[in-house]
């Protein structure tokens, strides 16, 4: 199974609604949902489609980056709690780091003890007799480990067949000119049942929480494809011409970036897939359209999840 892990932006919660209605019927994908973003309607638009569906995703009930640092306000989990209880597949998921006690997790899990829920381990404090305890609790679906942050004695603890394994693969650079050509992303998604029931990533945002920016310097579009060579899943980063701030127009570069993948995806179709951020792309390139920097990030979102899945479901 394979768990994309995302921050509750705009584009990322677009994206997800884009897959509920392409893939995630597949029940190969489970979305984790860490909010990031103080007024929740995005969120919970997103939440809601997902849950009518029927199908599964993970949401951080205790967020603590971005707008939401100082935690979420009552309000916030009010409606968020609403929306759960009109969704039962949706997953409540709390986060152990450091600075949060044992004490919280037993509220959570006291507060959601009749339906599933998602335990998220990062550089928890927790002792080895606290985890061996989470391990057992019988509604706990998926223990999640981000970023390998948990020591061999914890991940010793957990249950194999509820283990998920999230990694940042995504080599992020400070600039989008920094971008250049193809790289490995993982090889997890043909190994990762050694290590547990799935894996996941932070698809093409990497870990790192960054809210708002400027102007681009360069337009990039990165796109996920299944290597012939290796079977492996690599990232290609399709970079505009035009880099500088000040050279150019946003419209412009977007375009030149759309190009460069246009110009090479009709002779590798069985690499990159086929899905509805690859038409819209092939369609902006053939109109000439900018549908915003906002749609660009939704679609590599999507087409990264897309073909995830694609993977899992047919192996190619």
């Amino acid at each position: 199974m394979y768990f994309p892990y995302v921050f509750g932006r705009a584009s990322e919660l677009l994206a997800l609604r884009s897959t509920s209605q392409s893939c995630l019927s597949s029940g190969l994908v489970v979305p984790i949902v860490e909010p990031v973003v103080t007024k929740p309607a995005a969120l919970i638009k997103a939440m809601t489609e997902i849950g009518q569906r029927g199908q599964r995703a993970v949401i951080v009930t205790n967020p603590y980056q971005g707008e939401l640092k100082g935690g979420a306000s009552a309000a916030w989990l009010t409606v968020v709690d609403a929306t759960f209880v009109a969704s039962p597949t949706l997953i409540p998921g709390f986060m152990c780091r450091p600075g949060v006690p044992y004490a919280e997790v037993q509220a959570f899990l006291a507060k959601y003890a009749n339906r599933d829920v998602a335990i998220l381990y990062l550089n928890s404090g927790l002792s080895d007799a606290a985890v061996h305890s989470l391990a057992q609790v019988p509604n706990a679906a998926f223990h999640i480990v981000l970023q390998g942050k948990a020591p061999s004695s914890h991940l010793a603890l957990l249950p194999h067949p509820k283990t998920v394994h999230v990694t940042d693969n995504f080599n992020k650079q400070p600039r989008n000119a920094d971008y250049y050509g193809q790289e490995h992303f993982t090889d997890h998604h043909r190994l990762y049942s050694q290590f547990g029931i799935g894996f996941g990533d932070y698809t093409v945002t990497g870990a790192e929480i960054q809210l708002g920016g400027g102007p681009p310097g360069a337009v990039a579009v990165h796109l996920t494809y299944k290597c012939s060579n290796d079977g492996n899943l690599w990232m290609q980063h399709f970079v505009s011409d035009d880099v500088d701030i000040g050279v150019g127009t946003t419209e412009g570069k977007f375009l030149q970036a759309v190009s460069k993948f246009a110009g090479q995806y009709h002779s590798r179709v069985a690499e990159f897939g086929t899905n509805g951020a690859i038409t819209d792309y092939l369609q902006n390139h053939n109109s000439s359209h900018f549908p915003g920097l906002g749609k660009n990030k939704e679609r590599q979102i999507h087409h990264h999840i897309e073909r995830v899945n694609y993977f899992l479901l047919t192996g190619n």
